[in-house]
């Protein structure tokens, strides 16, 4: 069942809270649809390495470095990547498909 995109829904409460290298507090997430634009600058980046470009994008997504992605536990990464995943990649007029999303 599809129920329209809170922002609620897209924030993700990280098992591992971090302090970014800049010295910010990282408790939660908001992952945030991208644009084409950004996509093909993920591409760029990437360097035709598909994991790579995919951090990118989420890094994106969720105002952060990929530096900071990469230090995450893998938990949090994989709970973040799912929601970057529904909200990008799983959308039906407007709504997020909440039966794409596995629960944890």
């Amino acid at each position: 069942m599809s129920k329209p995109i809170s922002q609620n829904a897209n924030t993700i409460k990280l098992e591992t809270p971090f302090t970014t290298d800049a010295g910010v507090p990282i408790e939660q997430v908001t992952v945030k649809p991208l644009v084409v634009r950004q996509m093909k600058t993920a591409q760029k980046q990437g360097g035709g390495d598909d994991a790579e470009t995919e951090t990118i994008m989420i890094a994106m997504s969720c105002d952060l470095v990929v530096e900071d992605l990469d230090k995450r536990f893998l938990a949090d990464y994989m709970a973040v990547r799912e929601r970057f995943q529904a909200l990008n990649f799983n959308r039906t007029n407007g709504q997020l498909d909440e039966t794409a999303i596995a629960t944890r």
